[in-house]
């Protein structure tokens, strides 16, 4: 680039961002956001040491980010999650609950001896003999067949 040339704003305050505010993040339509700027920690003086951000301050960050997204009004109108949400965790609790009474009432009543383990159980290996088998019994079935008739036809003569 040469110095007749000039620099538009927009490049001007990409190259200014900090690493990874640069660039919109694909359907993101916000414009660049400056960095916030260096708080103070409280046990030592300068800015370089930064506390981290308590939870509510995180949240209430955030908040002020996405102001007018529909999503965000609409759950600090009606909270986190709906109140069917927690009604139907509770009854998902209650019945997993109830089904592990069961099975433990069911595990009392029969016998208590454990099943008898196998040891390291390993599947058998498929026998790849059955085709070998197959072809061989039918062609020595085939030849005690021809060798009869061709008694036969040899001793009687061939019908006409």
């Amino acid at each position: 680039m040469t110095a007749s040339q000039q620099v538009s704003s927009g490049v001007r305050q990409r190259l200014a961002a900090p690493r990874g505010h640069r660039f919109s993040r694909p359907g993101s339509n916000r414009p660049l956001v400056a960095s916030p700027q260096p708080r103070e920690h409280r046990h030592s003086s300068g800015p370089y040491f930064s506390t981290p951000e308590t939870h509510s301050e995180r949240q209430a960050r955030l908040l002020r980010q996405m102001e007018g997204n529909p999503r965000v009004a609409h759950m600090l109108r009606h909270g986190p999650t709906p109140q069917w949400f927690e009604v139907d965790r509770q009854r998902r609790e209650q019945a997993e609950r109830e089904a592990r009474r069961l099975e433990e009432a069911i595990v009392a009543l029969t016998d208590d001896s454990p099943a008898p383990t196998r040891g390291r159980h390993r599947a058998p290996r498929p026998w790849w003999g059955w085709p070998a088998v197959a072809v061989s019994t039918t062609l020595l079935l085939v030849q005690s067949t021809v060798e009869a008739f061709g008694q036969a036809v040899f001793q009687t003569g061939f019908p006409l």
